[in-house]
């Protein structure tokens, strides 16, 4: 790691220059340069927080968009579930926040499988969950006690040693020795001590399984339809809802407990570490839930989410969403000489949480929703890491090399079916009770990284670097044809592998420009291990029904005798009537023309077919060309109905794909205090797992295969450092960071309205981002914003098929297309976090609040397709769940007692703010008003 100070490469030793000769008349004086990483000789003595202190520099120093939480503000705001340890940074999410107790980050709008891995520790682990008609998560799994830092790079980047993707990588490190050890010290002990507020005991229900359904009362819905496979009425999961009189302010349902201890031996340090949490199921907010409590909407799918409010009243308690974590975590470096080391690392979390599938939310006697208790889900998720660096004093030689692997066994409940299910005996059925909607997976991942900069001369040096990993996906389920199974999904197995070699170059001209380029060469292979299976057990072939073409007619208005004749024989025909019988009856049927009466004639049109591509155009539908307009008598009735074909799979391909991809970007250093980049890059997204694996309401098209995602993406800013402004000194900070971004990303892989995967044209998402910060030792502020101006998505094959008879659909749409994933994937399109603070009585006492504000969902379009009288494009399948303006307050006050011990409480929801997170895919209310309290001893 080099910095250019007056035309000269110098070596970094330290965190920060903090001395440089005063500058010629023609020398952009940089000022005190912050590195991104430590060199191995001195990662030993960086502490824990001077680690943080460098990673939230690196928010201003670095010529990309990031934003970084460090070990203190991500145990002060972890709050409830694992999602909120992404809260209060611009422009980032976590989808379904309150179902499933993982990560599923969203960045700039760009969300889903690949597109955005979280890797931890060098290892990259996901899990994708199907979510029936919902979609799907890419859960993560983390346990927020054991991180010491999380960084999120925004965009295709090209960070060393992060193997980020379209929407770009969520990094965490979790804790070891430095974050323990206090400064001259070769052995450390921290214990912390957490209870709060704000949740009660879930009343999980007993399974059946093994029981005759017939002896359990009220099993069966009664009505039209009622089974025992589709057990929405089963009495053993509904639960009376704890009110907010339950909810006893020091309840401490809520508790976790956390035991480091780390040692240094020599050029040897030891880490260890233990975590265990344990939440109920946690009360929702009460104030202001207008937005969701509006009686006077009809109850349909587009109008769930403002009714939320009268089924999960504020206030009360929410079920499925309590959860309990036990994590191990061991570390261990060997400083092998001063430019050598080696880390490696185990950790190991069982995670159990409230899961349910978001349909199995609903009821079909009494409240619509909201009453409903399912059994906990289970993951057990285990990772290896291996790290080894050399840094010799040499131009030629700074040498990286990560070797990793994750195992996760998850028993989640996402098959698609109930807890506790039967067949009806009446069709021959086995009426004994079954759990269809558990659902295994056991997923491996391992991979390798290694890199090799090198410093060519003061003005130019290269980067070298790789990234392969390998997948497995198995599941102990069986299929079965049970007729208990109901809508019970095919378990998905297989294996993929992905790799990237990436070339770059950073070359200093002058002292006042940096200029960046690279090129990367990626690709993949993915392959069906539970086709081959299913084949078999199908007899050899199974098929899935395509549409390759769609048949047209219209109509003319007639009023001659020989229209009406042309009339009644095409309705003759229509009918089954042989040519002779035409003819017999015809005289019969016209005998009552009135020629003061007009009719209309429907004519048979072209059949509108797909291009060589597979793509329906609006020019070859009659339909919708406006050909029609020029015929005679043309009533305006058009009429496109799908051809459905059975397409044969008779065997099983590896799938596969590759590419190249540049990077370009140039800096201006314009003064000494600020600096203004901008940057161009591309990167390739290709198929997942998920996608590439025959599923039930999101599989593979047996006529076309999968192309890799592209993002084509912009990004300029303009970087000031305030400190002369504020006259600040050393330690102390005010910067200010506005950026421009603009996306576009070509063959989009995304779910059709045939519940099979395509590409899609394009979606575009742009908008600006503003991050500033101030401290100056005593008083403390960080403010981020963010405004959208672009989130649509484009493709007229599918807008044309979702109306193909009227057309009303743009091909370019907000957010995404009706049946779609992207649609659920929209974020807030104006965001505000807002932190302030203090530090008093020599910094013994913290005190602190954060401010968060996310716009309401707006999108006119959604209102106008889904409308109940007039649906286009489908009104039951993946409608999003919407939100009201959010507001919340947070705050919290630190107290160091002495040298060893600290209190600190802090406060969430403060304001009590009844909400629906953004990207929900469940109808879950945010957690209200909790509190925690947690004491800290270090020895």
């Amino acid at each position: 790691m080099a910095a250019h100070i007056e035309g000269r490469i110098v070596s970094l030793r330290k965190v920060s220059v903090t001395a440089v000769d005063q500058p010629r008349s023609d020398t952009i004086f940089l000022g005190s340069l912050r590195v991104e990483g430590a060199p191995v000789e001195t990662a030993a003595s960086e502490t824990g927080a001077e680690r943080d202190a460098r990673q939230k520099a690196s928010i201003y120093d670095q010529d990309i968009s990031s934003t970084y939480a460090g070990k203190e503000e991500i145990e002060r705001y972890k709050g409830v579930n694992t999602a909120d340890v992404l809260k209060g940074m611009v422009n980032v999410f976590s989808g379904d926040a309150r179902n499933g107790g993982a990560l599923d980050p969203s960045i700039r709008g760009i969300q889903g499988p690949g597109r955005v891995p979280v890797i931890i520790d060098g290892a990259e682990q996901a899990l994708t969950v199907w979510r029936g008609y919902n979609g799907a998560s890419n859960r993560s799994y983390v346990d927020p006690s054991l991180i010491s830092g999380l960084q999120v790079l925004k965009g295709p980047v090209s960070t060393r040693g992060v193997n980020g993707s379209t929407g770009g990588a969520v990094v965490i490190n979790t804790l070891d020795a430095t974050d323990i050890l206090k400064p001259g010290r070769n052995f450390g002990i921290e214990l912390k001590l957490e209870g709060g507020n704000n949740a009660t005991n879930p009343r999980v229900p007993t399974l059946l399984t093994g029981q005759d359904y017939r002896t359990i009362p009220g099993f069966v819905c009664t009505g039209i339809g009622a089974s025992p496979t589709y057990a929405y009425c089963d009495p053993s999961l509904r639960v009376n809802l704890r009110t907010p009189d339950d909810n006893e302010s020091f309840s401490a349902g809520d508790r976790a407990i956390r035991l480091a201890v780390a040692g240094r031996v020599g050029d040897f340090d030891l880490f260890g570490a233990y975590a265990f949490r344990e939440r109920g199921n946690y009360f929702s907010g009460k104030t202001a839930p207008g937005y969701y409590s509006q009686e006077d909407l009809p109850l349909n799918s587009h109008t769930f989410v403002r009714k939320l409010g009268l089924n999960y009243e504020p206030g009360n308690e929410v079920p499925n969403t309590s959860s309990e974590l036990e994590s191990f975590l061991v570390k261990s470096t060997w400083r092998i000489a001063d430019d050598q080391a080696l880390q490696i690392g185990f950790r190991d979390s069982k995670s159990t949480f409230g899961d349910i599938l978001p349909s199995r939310i609903f009821t079909v006697d009494g409240p619509a929703f909201g009453n409903v208790q399912w059994p906990l889900s289970k993951v057990h998720a285990k990772a290896y890491n291996a790290e080894y660096k050399w840094q010799p004093d040499s131009r030629w030689i700074d040498f990286r090399a990560t070797a990793w692997a994750t195992d996760t066994v998850s028993d989640t409940y996402s098959s698609g079916g109930f807890p506790n299910a039967a067949a009806d005996p009446l069709f021959g059925g086995d009426p004994t009770i079954v759990n269809t909607a558990i659902s295994n997976s056991d997923n491996d991942r391992y991979g390798f990284t290694a890199s090799n900069q090198l410093n060519l001369s003061s003005k130019l040096s290269f980067l070298l670097e790789g990234n392969w990993q390998h997948e497995r996906l198995r599941s102990g389920d069986e299929y079965s044809t049970a007729a208990a199974n109901g809508w019970r999904q095919l378990p998905r197995a297989g294996r993929r592998e992905e790799y990237r070699i990436n070339f770059s170059g950073e070359w200093r001209p002058t002292s006042f420009i940096k200029l960046n380029a690279g090129l990367s060469y990626s690709g993949y292979w993915a392959e069906d291990d539970f086709l081959p299976e299913y084949l078999r057990q199908q007899g050899g072939s199974i098929s899935r029904p395509v549409t390759t073409s769609w048949s047209t007619s219209y109509q003319t208005v007639g009023s001659s005798f020989a229209d009406y004749e042309t009339y009644w024989r095409s309705q003759l025909a229509g009918f089954g009537f042989s040519s002779e019988d035409i003819e017999a009856f015809l005289p019969a049927f016209v005998a009552d023309y009135d020629p003061n009466i007009p009719f209309n004639i429907t004519h048979n049109g072209p059949d509108w077919a797909p291009d060589v591509e597979g793509r329906f155009k609006r020019a070859d539908n009659i339909c919708l060309n406006g050909s029609l307009s020029s015929v005679a008598n043309y009533s305006g009735t058009c009429v496109a109905i799908a051809n459905n074909t059975l397409v044969p799979i008779t065997e099983t391909r590896r799938k596969s794909g590759h590419g190249w991809a540049p990077t370009v970007s140039a800096t201006v250093y314009i003064s000494s205090a600020s600096r203004a980049y901008v940057r161009y890059a591309e990167a390739y997204r290709f198929p997942s797992m998920f996608e590439s694996t025959i599923g039930f309401s999101a599989s593979i098209n047996p006529l076309r295969d999968l192309k890799p995602e592209r993002i084509r993406s912009w990004e300029a800013a303009w970087i000031q450092d305030l400190r002369p402004l504020f006259r600040l000194g050393e330690g102390q900070h005010a910067d200010l960071k506005l950026t421009w971004f603009h996306n576009t990303t070509h063959d989009v892989i995304e779910r059709s309205t045939g519940l099979m995967f395509s590409n899609i044209d394009k979606q575009m998402i742009a908008g600006f981002e503003m991050q500033a910060r101030f401290d100056n030792g005593s008083f403390f502020t960080d403010l981020s914003a963010s405004h959208m101006t672009t989130n649509k998505v484009c493709d007229e094959s599918v807008a044309t098929q979702l109306d193909p008879s009227r057309g009303r659909i743009p091909d370019c749409v907000k957010y995404g297309f009706l049946s779609g994933f992207l649609l659920t994937q929209a974020t807030p399109e104006e965001t505000v976090n807002w932190t302030v603070g203090g530090r008093f009585f020599d910094r013994r006492l913290e005190v602190g609040g954060r401010f968060t504000w996310y716009a309401g969902y707006d999108n006119p379009q959604l209102a106008e397709f889904t409308n109940a009288d007039d649906c286009i494009g489908g009104c039951f399948l993946n409608i999003p769940y919407t939100w009201g303006e959010i507001i919340t307050l947070d705050a919290y006050a630190k107290f160091k007692i002495n040298d060893r011990f600290s209190a600190e409480l802090s406060g969430l929801n403060l304001n009590n703010s009844y909400y629906l997170d953004p990207l929900s895919r469940s109808m879950l209310p945010a957690p209200g008003r909790t509190v925690r309290l947690s004491l800290t001893g270090r020895f």
